[in-house]
Order: C-alpha cells, then structure tokens, then sequence
C-alpha cells in the first residue's frame, strides 16, 4: 500500500512520492503523471533544459532598445504563445501557456531542492 510524502506544491499543482514503491505523482493542471526516480529526473531535466533554451531565445529575440510600440504587443503575444514539451510517447506533446509553464518549472525546480535536502538530511 503507498504511503504518500508531500514534496512540493504550488496553485498549479504537487509532487507526492510513495515512501514505499518511491515512485512520484506529479499533478499539474488536469494531468497526473506517474513516474519512477529516473523518469522523474529525465522529465525535470527536459523541462529546465527546455526553460532555459526557450528564455534564453526570447532575450536574445529582445530588441537593444525600447520602442513603446513594441513594449505594447508583446506582453499580449507572449501571454498567448505556447510551450511545447515532447513525451516519451510519441502520441502525445504537452502544451503550456506561458503562466503555466512558469508555475510548473517553479514546482520542479522547488521539488529538486527539496529532495537534494530530504537525500542529504537521510544521510546525516
């Protein structure tokens, strides 16, 4: 029988791990996803690398200097504009508004944190 631990959790969603089988439940919007420890490090990592290519592509696309006509359209692009993440299922791609995406990336980030401390904790 699983017996959950609460790892980390926000508005948008949470990361339970089972004490007994150690797999993880990651809930986020209307999607759970059961994963085991190196399914979850391959999904945290693809999202930080994802994170990290899509923001660093958007600064690089920011003009040198501000134009206010510019400054106008694109907080509404932006907020419209999709994320798109990749599974291991090659019949389904995950779609992330850019509030979305920054909610999970923030759960993730806090939950690799949290479990670093948690690992180094246990071995003390």
């Amino acid at each position: 029988m699983c017996h959950y631990k609460t790892i980390s959790n926000n508005s948008f969603g949470c990361l339970i791990q089972c004490k007994n089988c150690e797999q993880f439940h990651l809930g986020f919007g209307n999607i759970v996803l059961i994963l085991s420890s190196e399914e979850f490090i391959r999904f945290t990592d693809q999202v930080h690398n994802i994170h990290i290519m899509h923001y660093e592509e958007e600064d690089a696309k920011l003009p040198k200097t501000e134009d206010s006509s510019d400054k106008d359209e694109k907080p509404k692009e932006k907020a419209n504009k999709k994320i798109y993440m990749h599974t291991d299922s090659s019949k389904m791609v995950l779609a992330f508004t850019q509030h979305e995406w920054m909610n999970l990336y923030r759960l993730l980030e806090e939950s690799r944190f949290m479990l670093s401390a948690n690992e180094l904790i246990d071995q003390s």
